[in-house]
């Protein structure tokens, strides 16, 4: 290629890079008026080379963007620190003139592949959308620094190979996805989330603000800059591969430009490359939605992976040239491309079945082996009712329903009553009908799953081997597996959640703990120095029974119409507060968990600081209501540790007790009277789970489901130890991958326990109620064993 406009200077680092790695950055200051406009701040850069430093980024855009008419620069949100994300659109001069057009014509092979394709050849010199993510690991350096030379080559060079992927491609280019991380010199952003674990949850800001560019865009081909792996990893990858893509059609062309940029990196670098599809047997899989590429192929895009080898400056170079093998060959391939991404849509619009991987790109084992788990059997429809008696409130349905939306999913809303499988449900229930262009991600994100457990062979890169919204976010829906006689019209937006309140001259009000914002509200209570009282039993009152857990607070009509109308909660007068009513206060909680952990109780509305093991020892947890803890062993606290939780648990501090190792604390402290059995780490999914009537479980229903990854139960509980929920009978296990489950010993085990330590609460959740911020029904359990375990 000619490398003409390329830049291509580099300097030595000063021995002051030595000195930044040892120092905390602050929160990044944008200029409060333009977007080009950055303080600059401490950074950690690469060791290895001279990166951009985060500050000089936006400089460096408003630079090209000022001297090129072939860029344009916005930016697209803020990451979790603050700090601006940039998007970079790149095409020809004619092309940025008319980017709406083009939007219009990728819009329209969702509606109408035909139409679209019309649309196409009326245009002529239609481009294709290629989507380019930097660095989403902020310490994986090289992604962003291609980026930005990959961007001035093609802003400023004139040569015939610039201008032939000029005139076929829209660059669109997430220069630096992970601001914090780069920032910082962390894999992570500033709350601890590792983004390319997040694209099925969506909890962060830098997620949710690509997914809006997919979205937007659909863009044929997503690259996603990561490293190290040595020689450079360019997917496809291995099994297993998620039944919901159109499997067939993604790997005939995303094999294929993987080999071409294989081919351009050795001829600008030398290197080689390995491409885990043609190369591995296993270990490099596709099944996950939370990454990058692999929720991008559920918009149509011919998703990879790229791993660059080194962490010096040839890291940069290696992106630089596989990248520009991929912008080679889709100019070269654009139109056949193009038209099977939009045979993927097309496919689902018309319910064409999926087809098998053709059999050229498979030798005889692979054929049987990569067609086993590929091909979908896609219901009519997933029915979501709106309220109650289906949902807990009117927050499952409402949340789950924007959820689909934000992620370009069709839903619609019958006009009228209708009967499935014997169940009657009201006009206004949604409806999601499979045939819509992008049922696999309709499915993906509405169904049960698959179990794997029995699949030979399988390793995964990466746990979850199962999600399920409607399962761990605790909201009700169905299934229709065939034709559904129902008349219904598109949603925009889903219907609020609405709150009630309901009661003549009561002489309290109640709410109880069934959704998220029922804890929210009573810790914005608590916070506000406002009377807040618990209902530790299930108690009845006007023929109607009330959860454990339930909230209590006074007569003040004002002040329910407030939470009915901030929090769409239902406030019920009662016409007693019942006996055994605990006064709350504020908790001051001691942390040592993870990013999943933290996500939760700030859903949830608690305050709470972080703790490492010297503090611990140091006797700080002391200082704290109660200690919640993920990751901390008994066995590796030094003896100060030890005696200071000790006196805690003397004093009357409460525990929760996370997974395996919080669990395996308490027993090892000898504050609880149990014994755990624990899976493997790598063993993962959803199970069912049977929920006592205790406050504990309080808010949750008799059988519901729960996310485990290292399962933990509790084989024997001793005198005063109990049972809040145990492991569902028989087939318990529904989606995921553990091996061996059926004779595990769990089925009918509890999994989570409560117990009185003296005054102390103690609460050992066996679950994984947290797991990176997804399972959100489940973050009551931490909320209710917070505000105490106890009848």
């Amino acid at each position: 290629m000619n490398n003409s406009g390329r830049p291509r200077a580099r300097t030595a680092l000063f021995a002051l890079v030595i000195v930044l790695l040892l120092l905390a950055a602050s929160t990044v200051a944008a200029g409060p008026g333009n977007w080009w406009d950055v303080e600059p701040e401490t950074e950690v850069p690469s060791p290895f080379y001279d990166s951009i430093l985060y500050s000089e980024i936006a400089p460096k855009l408003r630079e090209i963007e000022q001297n090129s008419n072939r860029v344009k620069v916005e930016v697209i949100g803020q990451s979790a620190g603050g700090r601006n994300l940039f998007l970079v659109t790149l095409s020809d001069p004619q092309a940025m003139g008319r980017l709406g057009q083009y939007q219009a014509i990728r819009s329209q092979m969702l509606k109408d592949p035909a139409k679209a394709q019309e649309m196409i050849d009326k245009f002529g010199d239609f481009k294709v959308p290629v989507f380019i993510n930097g660095s989403i690991h902020g310490n994986e350096y090289p992604g962003v620094d291609a980026a930005i030379e990959l961007i001035e080559t093609l802003a400023y060079d004139d040569s015939p190979e610039v201008q032939h992927i000029l005139e076929n491609v829209i660059l669109l280019v997430n220069v630096v996805q992970n601001p914090d991380g780069r920032v910082l010199g962390t894999r992570a952003n500033a709350n601890s989330f590792d983004l390319n674990r997040d694209f099925i949850a969506q909890t962060q800001s830098e997620t949710r603000a690509t997914v809006k560019i997919l979205t937007e865009w659909n863009p044929m081909v997503t690259l996603d800059l990561h490293g190290f792996v040595n020689p450079m990893l360019i997917e496809p990858t291995t099994p297993p591969h998620n039944p919901n893509y159109e499997y067939d059609l993604y790997l005939t062309w995303a094999f294929q430009q993987a080999e071409a940029m294989e081919a351009e990196l050795l001829a600008q670098t030398g290197l080689a490359a390995q491409i885990p599809y043609r190369d591995d047997p296993s270990g490099w899989d596709d099944w996950g939605a939370q990454y990058v590429p692999m929720y991008s192929m559920y918009h149509g895009s011919y998703g990879h992976t790229l791993e660059t080898p080194s962490r010096t400056a040839l890291g940069v170079d290696a992106h630089y040239a596989a990248v520009w093998g991929a912008l080679n060959f889709i100019a070269d391939n654009r139109e056949a491309m193009l038209h099977d991404q939009i045979e993927i849509f097309r496919r689902g619009i018309l319910d064409l079945p999926q087809m098998l991987i053709p059999q050229w790109l498979l030798d005889e084992t692979q054929y049987e082996q990569y067609n086993a788990l590929t091909i979908q059997e896609f219901p009519a429809a997933y029915v979501i009712p709106a309220g109650k008696p289906f949902q807990q409130s009117t927050h499952q349905a409402a949340r789950l329903v924007e959820f689909l939306l934000f992620n370009d999913v069709q839903v619609e809303k019958a006009s009228q009553p209708f009967v499935l499988d014997s169940v009657s449900y009201p006009g206004g229930t949604y409806v999601v009908w499979m045939n819509q262009p992008k049922r696999g991600l309709a499915n993906t994100i509405l169904d049960t799953g698959v179990d794997l457990s029995d699949v030979p062979g399988l390793e995964f890169y990466s746990a979850p081997a199962s999600w399920s919204h409607p399962l761990l976010w605790g909201a009700f829906r169905a299934v229709a597996a065939d034709e559904l006689a129902v008349k219904t019209s598109p949603v925009n937006n889903p219907t609020p959640p609405a709150g009630s309140v309901s009661g003549r001259s009561p002489a309290a009000y109640a709410f109880e703990p069934l959704s998220l914002a029922a804890f929210q509200a009573a810790n914005a209570l608590l916070d506000r120095g406002i009377a807040v009282q618990r209902v530790p039993a299930s108690f009845t009152d006007g023929g109607y029974t009330y959860e454990p857990g339930t909230f209590v607070i006074a007569a003040n009509k004002t002040l329910a119409n407030e939470l009915a109308r901030d929090y769409a909660l239902d406030l019920q007068g009662i016409s007693a507060t019942p006996a055994g009513a605990v006064l709350l206060s504020e908790q001051t909680i001691a942390l040592f968990g993870d990013e999943g952990v933290r996500y939760a109780l700030e859903t949830l509305g608690f305050d709470y600081d972080i703790v490492g093991t010297a503090d611990v020892n140091a006797g700080v947890v002391e200082n704290y209501d109660v200690f919640v803890n993920r990751n901390r062993t008994w066995s590796g606290l030094a003896n100060s540790g030890r005696s200071s939780l000790s006196s805690f648990f003397a004093a009357g501090g409460d525990y929760v007790g996370l997974r395996t190792t919080g669990s395996r604390l308490a027993i090892d402290a000898g504050i609880i009277n149990a014994t755990s059995a624990a899976a493997s780490t790598s063993n993962n999914g959803i199970v069912k789970v049977n929920y006592a009537d205790d406050s504990v479980a309080g808010g949750f229903r008799d059988a519901d489901y729960a996310f485990v990854e290292g399962p933990t139960w509790f084989p024997t509980l001793g005198a005063g130890v109990f049972a809040s929920a145990t492991m569902g009978s028989g087939d318990f296990f529904l989606a995921g991958y553990w091996p061996g489950w059926p004779v595990s010993g769990a089925a009918d085990q509890p999994v989570i326990v409560h117990t009185a330590n003296g005054d102390s609460d103690v609460t050992l959740i066996g679950l994984d109620a947290t797991f990176r911020g997804h399972p959100e029904n489940s973050f009551r359990l931490l909320g209710n064993a917070i505000f105490g375990s106890l009848e």
